[in-house]
């Protein structure tokens, strides 16, 4: 890649936005260093590793990368042999300890991405971390606890210090001393305990002198009584220093043993750093992962300068390359915005080989180059003695020896400098030479003969930038297919040029160019024209699209509220059969408390609620006569409709035992067997709603579910007989004959007050207690008679 293209586009700028988003030293290294990549699978790792640390900063917002330092010279010092110091070790355990925290932050998530990976290559170096640990403290100093030997040196030399300090104490106590010195105190001096004693008096205090004040007036002395203490003292200390030394040593052989692991950790860390740091970058420029080709297509929609972006003013453009054409020629006015369509594409186009997220609408799609050359702005050398035409010549002539098919060529005021006629002819020459090398050409150019030549050129297509007539000024929009004007007279006019002389430049203009100027404004209405169009298209397919969407959801709604109802309808049949039920039971308890007599002579107010019982149901066959006898000359086979007159449901046969007298019957989908009997034929017009088939087959599991043994241990007197007198009811309705009642044993007050309910029960034909292998005394069975 082409340096001076690199400096050109200003590559650096974004490489230092970079760098200013990294938490690292060892990420900022690498964003320093970063360098577009040719290599399509490495760009596209580069690119998946920006967009997984984008999806975690968006998802977890940012990792704890606090506390990480740039251990890499300290670990160089203890790999050359040096000792490190305390703050060094403890340098070296906060990172650790800080990697540790960020890769159990990564693994957390259940994310299987790129930067997982990373994670998983931090090491464990909790043993290292906990002995540098146990053994210097947060102060930086090695603790007594780093080993036995040093604990039991700085015990000697506080014990020590006691004494020498007890002594000078005494001394400070002491009249005929105290009288010689300058202040009744002690200092050190070298490590040596010592009193301030007056020069004069030197030689009434015995010791060694060992510093004297700057006037003179003072001298240091260490008592002669404290002196073979004070080397002890001396000597203690030293074997500390040695000790101290020696755990430094081991401390840094320790670390040592782990330096590829910790290598290995450093460069995980400093990769997760620097990915998060290319995420907040895309976070701030709202750009998006670019599609990646070798085709030598470029394609942007909505495209933005980075660094315009960041000041906070820029214009969107769309721009395309490769597809329909090759070599794109921009016309336009100055200042209107061709150079930054330039940079935009150039830079754009090395941000994607860096790994970097575009600014750009998403879908963007860009060709990695092998060669990127940038031709832009006026470097003039006069050093060299070279002209800008000249500097420009000398660039592009090497451009054009190294151009090929895999290289992106962008030129900034083609042919500028020179003679109009001559700079056109070479200009033409330059574009029609890269064009056979394959190279893909992006220029711009104030030459009027360039846009007709793109017209007759295949794979060569023109370009402008718009310029606002009314107001003279440009919209920095790019427009592709439409050559631009220059727009001179326009901005000449603009900036107070007289009215006469501008009137008399257009008569000055040959014809041909007038024609050509007023079908390039004619084009350029036309396609004003149909870009509004466009728009207001775009707006109705969008209106569209919501009221479509609006239906899709009313109808989900439509649908939702019909399940719903359906629901509903359902809860509402399961209430109705409750209530029946309900009421069935209060006539059962109505029924036995009547002298049993022959139907026919049943009260008249009991006829009327089992009237009124069955108008609330669903009329699923005429109301039913209660002295109906059963059905003479049945048809018992399979697949025949009934009704079983008991329970009132219409079912169909599904089975028939060898002597007919048992009838299987299928109730909404549930299979009961029923005496012959108790069967009625049903007409074949009989249809039974999905609602009364429901309502059957509630009423048919009540009936088969009702259980034969009620248990009432640990239940009172008043609540067992209300739990007698419900289960009596289900099982009578169920059709059981023999039923158990569990009361225990006891003290036979419970046992006794079931038995005096049953004795009174109409439907009770008898009880006993059951056989000692079955309960004894403490079940009852009740034998009952059908109602």
């Amino acid at each position: 890649m082409d340096e001076r293209t690199l400096r050109v586009l200003e590559l650096d700028k974004i490489l230092r936005a970079l760098e200013e988003r990294c938490v690292t030293e060892l990420a900022k290294e690498l964003a320093r260093s970063l360098f577009p990549s040719v290599d399509i699978e490495e760009v596209r790792r580069r690119q998946r590793e920006t967009s997984d640390a984008r999806f975690r900063l968006e998802r977890f917002g940012s990792p704890p990368l606090g506390g990480i330092s740039d251990i890499r010279p300290i670990l160089e010092r203890a790999q050359q042999g040096s000792a490190l110091e305390p703050q060094e070790l403890l340098t070296v355990a906060r990172t650790l300890e800080r990697a540790t925290d960020l890769k159990l932050w990564m693994l957390k998530s259940d994310l299987n991405d790129s930067l997982r990976l990373h994670a998983e290559r931090i090491c464990d170096h909790a043993k290292l971390i906990a002995r540098i640990r146990w053994c210097i403290g947060d102060d930086g100093q090695v603790l007594d606890r780093a080993s036995d030997e040093l604990s039991s040196l700085r015990r000697r030399i506080k014990t020590v210090q006691q004494r020498m300090q007890q002594k000078l104490h005494d001394l400070l106590r002491d009249p005929s001393v105290t009288k010689f010195l300058q202040e009744p105190y002690y200092t050190i001096r070298d490590g040596r305990y010592c009193l301030p004693v007056r020069a004069e008096f030197r030689q009434q205090v015995p010791g060694i002198v060992h510093d004297k004040s700057s006037s003179g007036m003072t001298l240091f002395v260490e008592p002669e009584p404290l002196v073979e203490m004070g080397n002890e003292l001396r000597l203690l200390q030293a074997d500390e220093a040695r000790e101290v030394a020696r755990i430094l040593r081991d401390l840094t052989t320790e670390v040592v043993s782990e330096l590829s692991s910790i290598a290995q950790t450093l460069d995980a860390v400093r990769r997760l750093d620097f990915a998060f740091a290319k995420a907040k970058l895309s976070q701030d420029l709202r750009a998006y992962e670019p599609e990646l080709n070798t085709d030598g297509i470029i394609k942007f929609r909505r495209a933005r300068h980075p660094l315009l972006h960041f000041q906070g003013f820029v214009v969107p453009i769309d721009f395309e390359l490769g597809e329909r054409f090759d070599v794109l020629i921009i016309t336009g006015p100055n200042t209107g915005g061709k150079t930054v369509t330039l940079k935009t594409v150039g830079l754009l186009t090395l941000m994607a080989q860096c790994g970097l997220h575009v600014p750009a609408a998403e879908g963007a799609k860009i060709c990695l180059f092998r060669q990127v050359f940038a031709d832009i702005g006026d470097e003039q050398s006069i050093e060299q003695s070279l002209s800008t035409f000249s500097s420009h010549m000398s660039h592009i002539a090497k451009m054009l020896v190294r151009a090929d098919e895999t290289t992106l060529v962008l030129l900034d005021e083609l042919g500028a400098g020179t003679d109009p006629t001559e700079g056109a002819a070479l200009a033409k020459a330059i574009l029609l030479f890269l064009h056979r090398r394959g190279a893909k050409v992006v220029c711009t150019t104030h030459h009027s003969e360039l846009k007709h030549f793109a017209f007759r050129q295949q794979r060569f297509e023109n370009a402008s930038v718009l310029f606002d007539p009314e107001t003279l000024r440009p919209t920095y929009q790019l427009v592709i297919g439409i050559p631009g004007q220059s727009h001179a007279i326009d901005i000449a006019r603009r900036l107070g040029v007289p009215t006469e002389v501008t009137r008399e430049a257009r008569r000055q203009l040959p014809r041909d160019r007038r024609e050509t100027e007023e079908l390039i404004t004619q084009l350029t209405e036309e396609r004003q024209t149909a870009e509004r169009m466009r728009i207001e298209w775009e707006r109705r397919l969008k209106e569209l699209e919501r009221r479509e969407a609006e239906l899709k959801e009313r109808e989900q709604k439509l649908r939702e509220e019909e399940q719903r109802i359906l629901a509903e309808a359902r809860r509402q049949a399961e209430a109705l059969v409750k209530r029946v039920e309900g009421q069935a039971e209060e006539l059962l308890k109505l029924l036995r408390k009547q002298v049993a007599v022959p139907q026919a002579v049943l009260p008249a107010e009991i006829r009327q609620r089992i009237r009124q019982l069955w108008q609330q149901l669903p009329p699923t066959h005429p109301a039913q006569d209660l002295s109906a006898q059963p059905a003479a000359n049945i048809n018992l086979s399979v697949g025949a409709a009934v009704r079983i007159r008991d329970i009132g449901v219409v079912g169909k046969i599904t089975a028939v035992d060898s002597d007919g007298k048992e009838v299987q019957v299928d109730v909404g989908g549930m299979k009961v067997w029923v005496s012959a009997t108790k069967l009625e034929p049903v007409g074949e017009a009989t249809q039974v709603t999905p609602m009364q088939s429901e309502i059957a087959a509630v009423r048919v599991k009540k009936m088969i579910s009702a259980p034969t043994e009620l248990n009432l241990r640990g239940k009172r007197v008043d609540e067992a007989i209300e739990a007698v007198e419900k289960f009596l009811d289900d099982a009578l309705l169920a059709g059981h004959k023999v039923v158990r009642i569990v009361h225990g044993k006891g003290t036979g007050k419970l046992r006794q007050a079931v038995h005096d309910y049953l004795r009174t029960h109409p439907q009770v034909r008898a009880f006993e207690l059951a056989p000692l292998n079955e309960g004894g005394d403490g079940v009852t069975i009740a034998y009952l008679e059908a109602i």
